[in-house]
């Protein structure tokens, strides 16, 4: 008799009640550019500080429309009008909607960030301070957890913390984080005080006292010296290439702004691939286009505030920027407000496309490479039993959830998806959990037993006595009904993981995300014939690529990298669509969206319209220590819809 691993699956989900699929449970979204005009005119009205003109639109936008991919973020903006209007009752209930509404929504610890502050103005002082307490553990990016953090320092520095309350938030939340939070809480409280050698000080000391912690980045990076270039050319050394002078044409018929950290190699890298596209294909009409340069230091309100002078003081017809998603979200939500271009060429967050009609996304998005992934396994390979170990963080949880629904779509089943967080070094819990997994796959030993009493005409048969042994002698039974293993992460994570796969007896086709494109992870053995998918892979036969790497190489005197390629890229959707006509702002955004397919840097640029996201990417195999190409890629077309 033959049982289907899709009953055993089912029957394990019945009996253990403590399987939870969150995902099932998740809202359907449908997209509606009704709902994103108005989000995109309700935030204008937000930033330029109409609160109440804000509230109203944001209102109208959860009440009136269908569940869309602006509902959630809509109810946080909502909750954020009442609080700006002081209305502190309803930002605490518009905050809660959102929990009731989207328990999984990436603004929640933003909306917790609001509960609290609800609180500390309706008195209520070390309930405020629990849920910033919340948000510092919580799952919010370094940027939120700090302003939590001042929140607490602020609250302890003027005596609204008594001693008694310090034990106890040290006692639910630790101690060693929430000392942290007040001391850098109080150095920075200086700042706000327009003490600025005071807050430098004490920023010095925080980091003496708090070495390797939390908030150690945000601290260094406001203490490491900013260094001016001097008003002299200084002479390049002999063995290091002179920094290529950037000569803007004086009449420019068209200004394109650029921000990012322009210190930064990244940055740089981003900058130079940006000038050589314009000087590989100028404007057809003869006219100059001017670049404006502007650092970001990757700083998000300062990225926000480039991104204003260039519309309003330099009346840029575009902007490529930035470099991270933390810094590109929030422009991308200024200029769809101020209806004005974005060519977004490295950061990869999801939805980043979906925040306007005016913002093109030139990156692989992790929900990009999971479809991807998950399209070629179950299509291409027939692989049908699968399993997911990921980083629970954005990154992770998009690819593992796009490549589940993608995968199950097409006929496989994810059958276990194990979750790490950053820094594990460990994994025996999560190959616990695939392990198991796999194994529930075999008939349960009692329904066997059952069946051999069935066949035997129920004639009881004794088994042989057990043998004992030593379980430390004794390899655990490999796991080979798993076809495929899916893990993402970066390439320290990979490294880690991969010899772990083998230890722990899982033979199965090893699959990837971008954190596998690096040499170090090729020459890992363990890695040997695992799948991937990337942005970018600079060996690559594609012509356009080949002249890339080649002229980028005899230009700058150095290798490219990713960023300078995406910058290319980035700049050669722009020229094609000027030259395609797009003269001004509005007339420039259609002719990106209509852009098609065009050869690049990266392999392909391809947009659309109702797809801005640059899905194009590589397959790639690891064979022999070497990362070759399974695919060119020139067959993959964009996703249909916009995630």
């Amino acid at each position: 008799m033959k049982f289907r691993p899709q009953l055993w699956i089912t029957i394990c989900l019945i009996i253990s009640s403590a399987q939870v699929l969150p995902a099932q449970h998740l809202p359907r979204f449908l997209h509606n550019r009704e709902a994103e005009a108005l989000f995109g005119k309700s935030l204008a009205n937000y930033i330029k500080g109409d609160y109440t003109a804000a509230k109203q639109g944001f209102q109208t936008l959860v009440e009136s429309f269908p569940t869309n991919q602006r509902t959630s973020a809509a109810r946080l903006m909502l909750a954020k009008s009442y609080y700006k209007l002081k209305d502190y009752n309803m930002a605490f209930a518009a905050s809660l909607e959102l929990y009731d509404y989207f328990p999984y929504s990436r603004y929640l610890p933003e909306a917790n960030l609001i509960i609290g502050d609800c609180k500390f103005k309706q008195g209520q002082t070390f309930a405020a301070a629990t849920d910033f307490a919340h948000v510092l553990t919580g799952r919010g990016d370094l940027l939120l957890r700090a302003r939590a953090a001042d929140r607490l320092g602020q609250m302890a520095g003027a005596g609204r913390l008594s001693d008694r309350d310090l034990a106890r938030l040290r006692s639910d939340f630790g101690r060693a984080i929430i000392d942290e939070a007040v001391a850098f809480g109080n150095a920075r409280w200086s700042l706000k005080l327009d003490r600025p050698d005071e807050y430098k000080r004490r920023l010095s000391l925080f980091l003496e006292q708090f070495p390797n912690r939390t908030f150690g980045p945000v601290a260094q990076e406001v203490l490491r010296p900013r260094f001016k270039p001097h008003k002299e050319p200084v002479p390049a050394r002999p063995d290091k290439p002179a920094e290529t002078p950037i000569d803007e044409p004086v009449n420019a018929q068209y200004k394109v702004g650029i921000i990012a950290p322009m210190e930064t190699s990244a940055g740089k890298d981003l900058r130079d691939g940006i000038l050589l596209a314009r000087e590989q294909l100028p404007l057809v009409s003869g006219e100059q286009v001017g670049l404006i340069f502007k650092d970001s230091e990757g700083d998000p309100i300062r990225a926000v505030q480039a991104a204003k002078s260039l519309i309003e003081d330099h009346q840029v017809i575009a902007i490529i920027g930035a470099l991270t998603s933390s810094e590109t979200i929030p422009i991308a939500s200024l200029t769809g407000a101020l209806e004005v271009p974005l060519v977004a060429p490295t950061a990869s967050a999801d939805g980043i496309a979906s925040l306007s009609s005016f913002v093109f996304q030139m990156n692989a998005t992790p929900g990009a490479q999971g479809r991807r992934l998950a399209d070629y396994t179950v299509k291409e390979l027939g692989l049908r039993t699968l399993a997911t170990l990921t980083s629970r963080d954005n990154y992770g949880e998009r690819i593992a959830g796009e490549f589940t629904a993608k995968a199950e779509e097409l006929g496989g089943e994810v059958i276990v998806q194990a979750w790490y967080e950053s820094g594990t070094t460990d994994y025996r819990g999560q190959f616990k959990r695939i392990r198991d997994a796999g194994l529930a796959l075999h008939p349960p030993e009692i329904l066997a037993s059952e069946l051999d009493s069935i066949l035997l005409g129920g004639i009881h048969v004794q088994p042989p006595p057990p043998i004992p042994v030593d379980p430390d002698t004794v390899d655990p039974e490999p796991v080979e009904t798993l076809d495929g293993l899916l893990v993402a992460g970066g390439r320290e994570d990979v490294l880690l993981i991969v010899p772990q796969v083998a230890f722990h007896q899982i033979h199965a086709q090893l699959l990837g995300s971008d954190g596998w494109n690096h040499p170090e992870v090729a020459r890992d053995t363990y890695a040997k014939n695992a799948i991937f998918v990337a942005k970018y892979y600079d060996q690559s036969d594609i012509q356009s690529v080949r002249q890339f790497v080649d002229t980028f190489r005899t230009r700058f005197r150095r290798d490219q990298s990713i960023a300078a390629a995406l910058g290319y890229d980035g700049m050669l959707a722009v020229l094609t669509a000027l030259n395609e006509g797009g003269t001004t702002r509005s007339l420039l955004q259609q002719q990106l969206e209509s852009l098609g397919s065009i050869p690049g840097a990266t392999g392909r640029i391809s947009f659309n319209k109702g797809n801005r996201e640059n899905a194009w990417m590589y397959l790639l195999n690891i064979k022999r220590g070497k990362i070759l190409p399974l695919t060119d890629g020139l067959d993959l077309e964009p996703d249909p819809v916009e995630r």
